[in-house]
């Protein structure tokens, strides 16, 4: 996927059920112990400080005996402090892992064995994950504080603060840092101190899904996707808007039948735009004007991936929905995980990987859709989308547990 290929125009007004957790060896120097659906417009469970929501799950359904086209074979363990409900996935570089945990622990653990680098503490507790790449990582507090660590030792750089708490980890690229709040603002940062260049504020609606998709910078331009269902493009120089488009509009008569947030990651590549709303639809998009090239009705808080010819979407109730990426005519669909709560698939060679409520990690088939692999790696549930490329892979439980994998084809 080449992020730059997008030049934004300037302003314009054989498993089974039952399989065991595994036993995985441990990194040497490990340390140890330490969203959403709404069926047939049913009230949301719980009310998170009367804004936000987490909707109420389907049942999951039992896994179900499979050929094995591939293994996930284990290549080391860790384990951290719990991550709780909080966006917290692996930042993986060429040769390094970067974890955070919701006890405010980061640890840069070594790709290749697990050996742990460096552990810190910058901060008090978390509200997300770990952003950045090999020169420097990000992770921010509750209480709003951003805080720049060396990728390679671990030592604080700066430290800023965000309007409210940050609830995905931030954004880089392109020589900028973006920070999401959960107020309704976005801020740039200069990534080298801190020192903020522009903001930009929207008023969320009343009721929101409890979640927010992470801003994507491009060349020249930032792409966010707002509760209301609106897609926008700012100048990432600026914040001004270069275009927006409506992946779902808000209407009913209740709050939650006007929920129309767009809380999955945006994805492109060389041909488009893509994303996906709840209770909206899933849409190519062009970037020069963000005229929508073809839409789907579709709901998805998990989100999405793209390869060369398909986008695959995990929807509300964990069906996985294959789409051809020309006009999104429906290729094929997977319904044996509905109610898992499957995370947002990672394209990994010929195949996409997905975690899951129980801790399982589930590998797919792209030209099919069907299983070809599975392994229990956690006891809690994995709720980040896995992270890797080639055929290795690292997950993060909810529970703490970090586990890289190697995904191996099985030949007769």
């Amino acid at each position: 996927m080449t992020l730059s290929t997008h030049r934004f125009p300037a302003h314009r007004s054989a498993s089974s059920p039952a399989d065991p957790a595994v036993g995985l060896p441990v990194g040497p120097a490990a340390r140890p112990g330490i969203r959403p659906f709404i069926a047939g417009g049913v009230l949301l469970a719980a009310l998170l400080g009367g804004c936000a929501a987490d909707p109420v799950r389907v049942p999951p359904s039992e896994l179900q005996a499979f050929t094995a086209g591939a293994r996930l074979e284990p290549v080391w363990r860790a384990e951290t402090e719990p991550s709780g409900q909080g966006r917290f996935e692996p930042l993986v570089t060429e040769a390094s892992v970067y974890v955070a945990d919701a006890e405010g622990g980061v640890r840069r653990f070594e790709r290749a064995t697990g050996e742990v680098r460096w552990a810190a503490e910058p901060a008090g507790a978390l509200a997300s994950g770990v952003g950045g790449d090999d020169d420097t990582v990000y992770v921010a507090g509750f209480d709003g504080e951003i805080v720049a660590l060396d990728a390679a030792t671990g030592e604080e750089r700066w430290r800023s603060s965000a309007s409210s708490e940050v609830l995905a980890p931030v954004s880089t690229g392109f020589g900028a840092l973006v920070v999401r709040s959960a107020d309704g603002r976005l801020a740039a940062m200069d990534p080298a101190t801190g020192r903020e260049r522009w903001s930009a504020s929207w008023t969320p609606p009343a009721l929101t899904v409890n979640g927010y998709s992470r801003p994507l910078l491009l060349d020249g331009g930032l792409l966010v996707g707002l509760d209301d269902g609106r897609l926008l493009a700012l100048n990432t120089g600026n914040g001004r808007p270069i275009w927006e488009t409506a992946l779902g509009t808000a209407s009913g008569r209740s709050e939650v039948e006007r929920l129309a947030d767009i809380d999955a990651d945006i994805r492109v590549d060389d041909e488009g735009i893509y994303a996906v709303g709840f209770q909206g639809r899933v849409a190519r998009i062009e970037p020069a004007r963000g005229q929508i090239v073809w839409s789907v009705p579709m709901s998805s808080t998990a989100g999405l991936a793209v390869d060369e010819d398909s986008v695959y979407v995990v929807d509300d109730e964990s069906v996985v929905h294959a789409l051809d990426k020309r006009d999104g005519r429906l290729r094929w669909s997977q319904d044996g995980f509905r109610g898992r709560r499957l995370t947002t698939p990672l394209r990994l060679g010929d195949a996409l990987v997905s975690g899951d409520l129980e801790g399982y990690v589930h590998v797919l088939d792209r030209a099919t859709g069907e299983p070809i692999a599975r392994r229990r790696v956690a006891r809690s549930a994995i709720r980040a989308r896995p992270a890797g490329e080639g055929d290795s892979v690292v997950v993060q439980s909810g529970g703490g547990r970090v586990v890289a994998l190697r995904l191996v084809t099985i030949t007769d």
